[in-house]
C-alpha cells in the first residue's frame, strides 16, 4: 500500500472502528477520530511537498471491474489540485474534530456522530483524490448519505428530520444529472480514467450528440457542452447553487461541528472542485461556461442580499456561504480556475472560523436554539467607537486584496476577455457587501457588554481588545496568503503556463476602497436608524425588503408546485389505487378464494365423493357378483363335476362283480378269431 493511501484510510478506519465498538468507546470516542484526521494531516502536508518537488503522483489501486471494453480500474490522482483541497479537508476537519469533542459532551450518540464525521472526512478526501470518474462519483453518493445523517442526528426535533430529508432529496435529483454526465462521458471517451478524459478532450473539438435520436429527430448538442452540463447539474446541488440551494440553510438544524465541516470542508466544495477538476474539458464549450457564469452569478447575488434580510445567525453564515460559492462557480464559468480554487480555499479556512466561533458565542448565552442576533446586541444601541474603527479598518482590507496586483492575476491567467470585465464588477460588489457583512459581525460579536438575564456575560467570553486582535490577526493572515497570489498560480497551473504580470496599481484603486466605504457607511446608516426614511420608507424598498427577506419564495414555490402538489397527488392516488387496486386486490383474492373454495366444495361432494360412493358400490356389486358367482355357479358346478364322479365310480364299482377275467378271455378269443379270419382270407 502506498503511503499517501492512508490519507483516506486513516478516517475511514477509525469510522469503521467506530461504528462496530462505538458501545463500549463511548465518550472516548475522539481520542480515536482525532488521532486518525490528524495522522492524515500530516500526510497531506507531506503529499503537498511531494507533488511541489516531483509533481503529479499516480497510485493504482486494484481493477474493479473488467467487461469486454469496460476496465474501471481503481486509483489515486494526486496533482497540484489535489493536495490544496487535501490540505483544506483534513486541516479543517482535526479542528471541527477537536472542536466537537467539547461541544458535543453529554451527546447519547457521542460515538455515532465521530463515525458519521469521520466517514464524511474520508469521503471527501477520496473524492478530490481518485482518479477515476466512478469511483468520484460514489465517493460524491457516500457524502450525501452522510450529510443526510448528519443533518438529522438531533432527529427527534421535527426540523433537523425535515432538514435532512430535504437535503437529500434535493442532492438526489441534482446526482441524477451527475450519474447521466458519468454515462455520457464513458460513451464519449470509451475511459473513465479522468487523466486520460482530460489528455483526449480536444479530440472531440466540434463532436455532436443528437438528444433525440431515439426519436428519429435531429437535435444536436456538442458534446462537450451536454458533458459538463450534466456534471454541473450535480455540482449545483452540492454547492447548493440556484435553485437547487434550498437545503443548506435548512442543514443549520444540525450541530455546529457539522455545519462547519458542511460549509467549509467538504460537500459544497465538491461543486468547484468538479469544475475546475474538468477544466480542459468545460474550456471547450462556450455554451457550458456561459450557463455556469450566469447561474453562478444569479447565486452570488441573490445570496448575498438574502443574507442581508435574515436575523439568524447561522442563517446569515448559511446564505453568505451560498452566496461566496456562487462566486467560486461563476469564476469557474469566466475561466477564472486559479482564483475559483484561492477563494475555495481561503473562504473553507475562514468559513470553519466563523461557525466555530459561532457556536462558541451561542454556547456563552445559552440559547442552543434561538440563534437570533438581536439576542446579541440591541441593534438600537450606541455603537463603541472601537468597533466602529474596527469594521472601518477591516472594510478597507477588502479592497486591498482583492485589487492587488498578483490576485487580478489570477483572474487574467487564462486570458478569457469576460473574466477582466466580471473581476471589477463582482469585485466592487464583493468589496461593498463585505464591507457590511464586517460591520454588522463585529458590532454584533463584539461589543462593550452583553447583558442576559440581567447580568452581562460577555466580557467573560470575549473582550473588546481580544476580540480586535482576532479579527486583525485573521485579517492579516488572509491577506498574508493573497500576497502569495503569484507563487500560487504558478503552482496550480501546468508547466507549461506562464503567469501574466500583474497591472501596477494607480488610482483606479480609489473605486474599490471608495466601495468599501458606501459599505461601511450603509450598514451604520441601517444599524443606528432602524428604518431610514430615504430607503426603508418606500414602496420598492419595502416590496425589495420582504421579497429577499422570504427568499424569493422560492421554498414556498416549491412547496406549491412539487411538495404540495405531489403529497396531494400521491394521497389521491394512494387512496384511490388502495381503495381500487389495493383493497380491490384483496376482495378479488377474497371472492376468488370463497369462489374455489365453493367450487372444490361441490367437486368434492359431487364428483369426488360421488366417485367415491359409485366405487364403494361398485365394490360391494362385484363382491356380491363375485360371491354369488362363487357360491351359485363355481360350488355349483363342483358340486355336479363331483356328483358325477361320484356317479361314474359307483358305476364302475357295480361292474366289478367277479367277471371281469371271463369278460377278458372272451376278447382275446375274439381278437384270435379276427386274426385267424384276416390271415385265413
Amino acid at each position: 500500500m502506498h503511503l499517501y493511501t492512508l490519507i483516506a484510510v486513516f478516517p475511514l478506519l477509525a469510522a469503521i472502528c467506530l461504528a462496530v465498538a462505538g458501545r463500549w468507546i463511548g465518550e472516548r470516542s475522539h481520542k480515536l477520530g482525532i488521532p486518525a484526521v490528524g495522522m492524515s494531516f500530516g500526510l497531506s502536508v507531506a503529499a503537498f511537498v511531494e507533488v511541489f518537488h516531483n509533481g503529479p503522483q499516480s497510485i493504482p489501486l486494484y481493477r474493479l471491474l473488467q467487461s469486454g471494453n469496460l476496465a474501471i480500474d481503481l486509483g489515486f490522482y494526486i496533482d497540484q489540485l489535489t493536495v490544496l483541497l487535501l490540505l483544506l479537508v483534513t486541516g479543517v476537519g482535526v479542528i471541527v474534530h477537536i472542536y466537537s469533542s467539547r461541544y458535543m459532551i453529554g451527546d447519547p450518540r457521542y460515538s455515532r456522530f465521530f463515525a458519521l464525521i469521520g466517514f464524511f472526512t474520508s469521503a471527501m478526501v477520496m473524492l478530490v483524490m481518485s482518479r477515476n470518474l466512478l469511483m468520484m462519483y460514489m465517493c460524491w453518493e457516500v457524502m450525501g448519505i452522510c450529510s443526510y445523517l448528519l443533518i438529522s442526528h438531533w432527529a427527534q426535533r421535527q426540523a433537523a428530520a425535515k432538514a435532512a430529508t430535504k437535503a437529500f432529496l434535493v442532492n438526489s435529483v441534482a446526482d441524477v444529472g451527475l450519474g447521466l454526465g458519468v454515462i455520457v462521458t464513458f460513451y464519449t471517451f470509451g475511459t473513465l480514467d479522468i487523466p486520460e478524459i482530460l489528455e483526449r478532450a480536444t479530440t472531440i473539438r466540434g463532436q455532436t450528440t443528437n438528444l433525440l435520436g431515439w426519436a428519429s429527430l435531429e437535435f444536436p448538442v456538442q458534446t462537450t457542452t451536454l458533458i459538463m452540463l450534466l456534471l454541473f447539474t450535480g455540482a449545483m446541488g452540492k454547492s447548493a447553487q440556484f435553485p437547487l440551494h434550498v437545503w443548506l440553510p435548512f442543514a443549520m438544524e444540525a450541530p455546529t461541528p457539522v455545519s462547519a465541516l458542511i460549509h467549509a470542508a467538504t460537500m459544497v466544495n465538491a461543486g468547484p472542485f468538479l469544475l475546475v477538476r474538468f477544466s480542459p474539458l468545460l474550456m471547450l464549450s462556450p455554451a457550458a461556461m456561459s450557463v455556469i457564469a450566469v447561474v453562478g452569478a444569479t447565486t452570488a447575488l441573490f445570496a448575498a442580499f438574502v443574507s442581508l434580510t435574515q436575523t439568524d445567525i447561522k442563517r446569515i453564515l448559511a446564505y453568505s456561504t451560498i452566496s461566496q460559492i456562487g462566486f467560486m462557480i461563476m469564476t469557474c464559468g469566466l475561466g477564472a480556475f486559479v482564483a475559483a480554487i484561492f477563494h475555495l480555499v481561503a473562504h473553507g479556512f475562514l468559513k470553519g472560523f466563523l461557525f466555530l466561533s459561532t457556536g462558541n458565542a451561542l454556547q456563552a448565552v445559552a440559547d442552543h436554539h434561538r440563534h437570533s442576533a438581536a439576542s446579541l446586541h440591541d441593534s438600537r444601541a450606541p455603537v463603541p467607537g472601537t468597533s466602529l474603527i474596527a469594521a472601518l479598518i477591516l472594510s478597507c482590507i477588502a479592497p486591498l486584496i482583492l485589487f492587488a496586483g498578483p490576485y487580478e492575476a489570477m483572474w487574467t491567467v487564462h486570458q478569457t476577455p469576460a473574466a477582466r470585465l466580471a473581476f471589477w464588477i463582482i469585485g466592487l460588489g464583493t468589496v461593498f457587501f463585505t464591507s457590511m457583512y464586517l460591520f454588522r459581525g463585529i458590532v454584533s460579536f463584539f461589543p462593550e457588554s452583553l447583558t442576559v438575564a440581567g447580568s452581562t456575560v460577555w466580557p467573560q467570553v470575549f473582550s473588546l481588545p481580544h476580540g480586535f486582535t482576532v479579527l486583525t490577526g485573521a485579517a492579516v493572515l488572509y491577506g498574508a496568503l493573497f500576497g502569495f497570489s503569484t507563487w500560487f498560480a504558478a503552482f496550480l497551473l501546468p508547466p507549461s503556463s506562464t503567469v501574466p504580470s500583474a497591472a501596477p496599481i494607480s488610482l483606479r484603486f480609489l473605486w474599490p476602497l471608495l466601495a468599501a466605504l458606501a459599505g461601511w457607511g450603509f450598514a451604520y446608516a441601517l444599524h443606528v436608524t432602524p428604518r431610514p426614511v430615504a430607503f426603508v420608507d418606500t414602496g420598492p424598498a419595502k416590496w425589495l425588503y420582504m421579497l429577499f427577506w422570504n427568499k424569493l419564495y422560492i421554498d414556498e414555490i416549491y412547496n406549491a408546485l412539487f411538495v404540495n402538489g405531489l403529497v396531494r397527488c400521491g394521497a389521491t392516488l394512494l387512496s384511490r389505487f388502495d381503495a381500487r387496486i389495493v383493497d380491490g386486490s384483496v376482495n378479488g383474492v377474497g371472492w376468488l378464494t370463497r369462489f374455489t373454495s365453493t367450487a372444490l366444495s361441490r367437486f368434492d361432494a359431487r364428483i369426488v365423493d360421488g366417485g367415491v360412493n359409485g366405487a364403494a358400490w361398485l365394490t360391494r356389486f362385484t363382491s356380491t357378483v363375485s360371491m354369488w358367482w362363487d357360491t351359485s355357479i363355481i360350488d355349483g358346478a363342483v358340486r355336479r363335476v363331483s356328483f358325477l364322479v361320484e356317479l361314474a365310480s359307483y358305476r364302475v364299482r357295480m361292474l366289478q362283480t367277479g367277471q371281469v377275467q371271463r369278460y377278458a378271455l372272451l376278447a382275446v378269443m375274439g381278437a384270435f378269431l379276427i386274426l385267424g379270419w384276416y390271415l385265413w382270407r
